[in-house]
């Protein structure tokens, strides 16, 4: 049987240097929002969903765990999913899972990233997932491999520069007047 699932509230923090706030305090900080604009508290949910980059980045093991009071889930079965550039995309999708599956009725989903206070550099990070012999050498980095995987793409639709670059005008066009740009 399926279930139909709706997403009923959302929450946004301002997409600025925030040096001053935690993660947890972010995180905290579009949970309340998410809730207020669903009408819902936590005594409401079931289940909580994190989403975060791999811990590598900002040095905390089991992210998931150390945010869990900041974004409602002490004491609530809690699921961190992370899949790289798409964890904001997947989080979502974690939470569309536990409600379709029938397993719970409300889930509060919590998407968080905060790699400003980062030294050394996050990139640094993924320096260490390409073959350390052949590929380090060439600089590799993850705009190297998406500019490979877009001229592949490219090639393979018959997509010129121009659409590529309308893309960019349309998103950074949408950003201009949402409200948490």
């Amino acid at each position: 049987m399926k279930r139909r699932v709706a997403i009923v509230g959302a929450g946004i923090t301002l997409f600025r240097r925030r040096m001053l706030e935690s993660p947890k305090e972010l995180s905290f900080e579009a949970s309340k929002m998410a809730l207020d604009s669903a009408g819902l508290t936590l005594k409401d949910i079931q289940s909580v969903v994190s989403g975060s980059a791999p811990d590598a980045f900002d040095g905390v093991h089991m992210k998931g765990e150390y945010y869990l009071d900041g974004m409602g889930a002490i004491g609530k079965p809690h699921e961190r999913v992370y899949v790289g550039g798409g964890t904001g995309v997947f989080t979502p999708i974690g939470g569309w899972w536990n409600v379709a599956s029938g397993m719970y009725d409300t889930v509060l989903c919590v998407a968080e990233e905060k790699m400003s206070p980062l030294h050394p550099h996050p990139q640094y990070a993924f320096w260490s997932i390409f073959d350390q012999i052949l590929e380090r050498p060439l600089g590799t980095t993850l705009l190297w491999i998406f500019s490979l995987e877009m001229r592949r793409y490219m090639h393979k639709y018959g997509i010129k520069e121009e659409e590529i670059a309308e893309v960019a005008v349309k998103n950074k066009g949408n950003a201009v007047d949402h409200p948490s740009a």
